[in-house]
């Protein structure tokens, strides 16, 4: 299972374009390949309706037994098995502060 952290933005054409400034979108893709992992990871991204600006850090193998203690994290891990894709999306409204 491959874990990534994106930052998007949603399109002109998104519900939420306006009030939503963008999101880190957290995804859990079972991938045979970090570049599979990131193809899959953006084309979801994208199909949503949020346009993708930048990786946070490259693709990375993640065990389940890292997740021990983070339910949440366990849910998503196991729902990816199943699904092949799974993406949380921490969105921030517009005039957020930047944590710059």
């Amino acid at each position: 299972m491959y874990f990534l952290i994106v930052e998007a933005h949603p399109r002109p054409d998104h519900a939420s374009y306006g009030t939503v400034d963008g999101a880190y979108v957290s995804v859990f893709v079972d991938s045979v390949s970090a570049a599979a992992a990131e193809r899959n990871a953006l084309e979801l991204i994208a199909g949503a309706g949020w346009h993708s600006d930048e990786l946070d850090a490259e693709p990375r193998w993640i065990d389940r037994a890292e997740l021990e203690g983070n339910a949440a994290s366990l849910e998503r891990f196991d729902q990816a098995c199943l699904d092949g894709i799974v993406a949380t999306f921490n969105t921030w409204p517009v005039g957020a502060p930047d944590d710059e």
